[in-house]
């Protein structure tokens, strides 16, 4: 999947559809993991082991009779529990004035942290401000919860360049009727965490969660199956955490079974899960060129999938992401030296070894794929450095394909899969380096991740899956596929399901003309249960509600127009002029990720009242409106700016493009008014900023960014016309 900063808003069922989290301009799949059995050892009190600057640290103000998380160690009174059976937290003294520091050690997965209960939270939003360090340079901010029966994970913010404290602030959205809550920190690698503070607090007025009503189960017995109606097509899959298999709620693996005839784990058989720390790392000579694997964490759904005759699609072997660090050291040592070339070629060709004789020796007939490697070029449009080019070099994935090749089997196809495959020059440098693999007959097929954040053109997205299979011969499967319902329009259900009947025709279409499209997999079951939960970007909601979409997918093979919903809104017209002042106490804008949208009498540009964009945790993050109307035009733009950022950008949403339409100097710290032109009538849109080729557009939004991500932003009189 693609790695999105999933700050935000995952929202109460009742309003997870409000918001969504828009195209970042980095991605990489989400860091956690589906847990199951795991609980905190006791904490413990040890010697300290880190030396810490001294601080004056504030306590965030709490209003009388609203909950809050108010941790800086140094009392009797612990609200935190250890992530991981290995895992040891305790609390440190530090030479600072809040006295003492939390340090979690014994990390032998990239998701092993130290868990925050926020049940209390449930319901609100919330801002999580922390100060974090580790010597590996990032610490992940994360959340967890549970609704009827099914775990969500999102992270929340990476903090980066922290080998010494830094402080972060996050807002994000609890659902009301989630249960198990955490807020948790945990890394991308396995070494030593420490967190100074962790203040979890409530934004606006405080919901009572105990006030829930209770969810109830959709009856999902007059659903049609996707399965029979794309039968003669092509596969349909799901993703399946191991929390839907193990649900008390049956109707979650009922639904699965009726709709899907090809599962994916979601993240049990990615190397973390399968990779066996405790054996390996107490005997590390015995397995120093072949570490210990297991399959306790996706054995129960590779059994549901072998007993309701559901095929699988195996995810994924060789990944930067999500595999532990100790396996590229000599002695599993990540203090000593990385493993030497020759070393890594037999762990690697051991450890895929393996893998393929479990699921042959224990599951024949049940694998019919397997992504043998997932995102290995980078957003640069290069090969991504990693610890498998480091070790090994940058062949490494010949020799990951070729060892695949000879452990599958005949009946298993072998894969490559990233994430936005469809950007051109992303797309020429995958098929660049996979020509290779594929002339030495070790490549199958291409995986389409297909994260649509914001609608990409069927032209590129069609045209890249036909330049797959042309160019390197293979069969195609859409393997991740989630579409961000897109909030800044006014019918964000409805146009959702618009576009995945949208892409299922066209899939179809391809299909038709004879390219080899052998599966789809949809990347989760429920809204609720998704990696990109506040932007409802599956089929079911958390209740197992059909949603537009699935009609939509319906549609796209039995023929039929979308129905409208008794609520629509008819979208303006095209080139009508747009216009906010914000007098009516009205935005027709949504959030671009995490930030929070409220209109405010604090001074405004003209009148009474104006936009405050706040509580970002990106420089990207900010106010997008729809300019859809406006595309292949000649408009005139105006707005107001006021924020105490030195330089605000105007940017263009463009499907994984992003061009400055002009950048302003704000730094006077007054509004600043702001008029210009943007030509958007040839194939090079004409900005103040320069001029930018773009590929043929559905769908438009602009937006606002900042160059600092503590900046706050004012927003007034914002108008777009057409030039006659």
């Amino acid at each position: 999947m693609k790695k999105q900063k999933v700050v935000a808003a995952v929202l109460s069922m009742a309003m997870l559809s409000s918001m969504a989290l828009t195209a970042c301009n980095k991605t990489e799949e989400s860091t956690s993991i589906s847990l199951q059995g795991w609980y905190p050892p006791s904490v413990e009190t040890t010697e300290p082991t880190g030396t810490y600057e001294q601080v004056e640290v504030s306590k965030p103000e709490v209003k009388d009779g609203v909950p809050a998380y108010l941790e800086d160690f140094g009392d009797d009174d612990i609200k935190y529990v250890a992530r991981g059976d290995t895992v040891s937290v305790t609390e440190e003294d530090a030479d600072k004035a809040n006295g003492k520091v939390l340090h979690v050690g014994g990390r032998t997965e990239n998701w092993n942290g130290v868990n925050f209960p926020a049940n209390e939270f449930a319901g609100n939003e919330v801002t999580v401000r922390t100060r974090v360090k580790s010597k590996g340079g990032r610490v992940i901010i994360s959340l967890q919860f549970d609704t009827m029966g099914n775990t969500t994970y999102s992270n929340l913010y990476t903090v980066m360049d922290c080998n010494e404290f830094v402080e972060e602030t996050v807002t994000t959205n609890i659902p009301l009727n989630a249960e198990n809550v955490y807020i948790y920190l945990e890394s991308g690698d396995t070494i030593d965490i420490f967190c100074d503070y962790m203040y979890i607090t409530v934004n606006g007025d405080y919901v009572d969660p105990t006030q829930k009503e209770e969810m109830k189960i959709a009856d999902t017995s007059s659903y049609e199956s996707l399965k029979e109606i794309y039968k003669d097509d092509f596969m349909i899959g799901c993703c399946v955490p191991i929390s839907t298999i193990n649900n008390e709620h049956t109707e979650f693996k009922d639904l699965i079974v009726k709709e899907f005839n090809s599962i994916t784990c979601e993240n049990e058989m990615k190397p973390e899960n399968v990779l066996d720390s405790a054996t390996t790392l107490a005997d590390p000579a015995k397995y120093n060129e072949s570490p210990a694997v297991k399959f306790d964490a996706c054995k129960p759904i590779l059994d549901f999938a072998k007993e309701n005759g559901i095929k699988m699609r195996g995810h994924t072997l060789i990944w930067h992401s999500q595999t532990p660090d100790w396996f590229f050291y000599e002695n599993y040592d990540t203090e000593g030296k990385l493993a030497s070339r020759e070393l890594m070629l037999k762990r690697m060709e051991n450890y895929i070894k393996s893998v393929f004789e479990y699921i042959n020796a224990e599951y024949p007939d049940v694998f019919y794929a397997f992504d043998v490697a997932n995102e290995c070029v980078d957003d640069s449009y290069n090969l991504r450095e990693s610890n498998w080019t480091k070790t090994i070099g940058d062949d490494f994935l010949q020799y990951a394909f070729e060892y695949a090749r000879k452990y599958a089997g005949k009946d298993i196809k072998l894969f490559y899969n990233d994430y936005n495959e469809y950007v051109e020059k992303k797309r020429d440098k995958i098929i660049e380096v996979l020509k290779p693999i594929a002339e030495a007959g070790n490549l199958d097929g291409m995986g389409l991740q297909s994260h649509i954040s914001s609608p990409v053109p069927m032209e590129s997205y069609i045209g890249s899956l036909k330049k797959y299979a042309d160019e390197l011969k293979v069969v195609i499967h859409v393997t991740e596929l989630d579409v961000n319902a897109v909030r800044a329009s006014s019918n964000p259900d409805y146009d959702q399901g618009v576009y995945y009947q949208t892409l299922f025709t066209e899939l179809l279409k391809a299909k038709a003309e004879g390219y080899k499209i052998e599966s789809v997999t949809i990347w989760g079951l429920t809204d609720a249960g998704s990696w990109r939960s506040a932007e409802t970007p599956v089929l079911f909601t958390g209740e197992l509600n059909a949603k537009p979409a699935f009609q939509g997918v319906i549609n796209a093979k039995k023929g039929g127009e979308l129905e409208k919903p008794a609520d629509y809104v008819e979208p303006p017209k095209e080139g009508d002029p747009f216009a906010e002042d914000y007098e009516n106490d009205k935005f027709v804008g949504a959030p671009r990720a995490g930030v929070t949208l409220k209109v405010v009498e604090d001074n405004p540009n003209e009148g009474k009242k104006c936009l405050l964009v706040s509580g970002a945790s990106e420089t990207w993050d900010g106010y997008t409106v729809d300019a859809s109307r406006f595309i292949g035009k000649k408009i005139k733009y105006s707005f107001a700016i006021k924020t105490t950022a030195a330089k605000v950008s105007f940017t263009a949403d463009i499907a994984d493009l992003w061009p400055h339409i002009e950048d302003i100097d704000t730094s006077s710290g007054d509004w600043v008014l702001v008029e210009g032109e943007l030509d958007m009538t040839g194939a090079k849109w004409v900005t103040k900023a320069g001029e930018y080729e773009v590929p043929q557009l559905d769908t438009l939004r602009l937006y606002w960014e900042t160059t600092e991500v503590t900046d706050d932003y004012y927003l007034d009189n914002i108008h777009f016309d057409v030039v006659e």
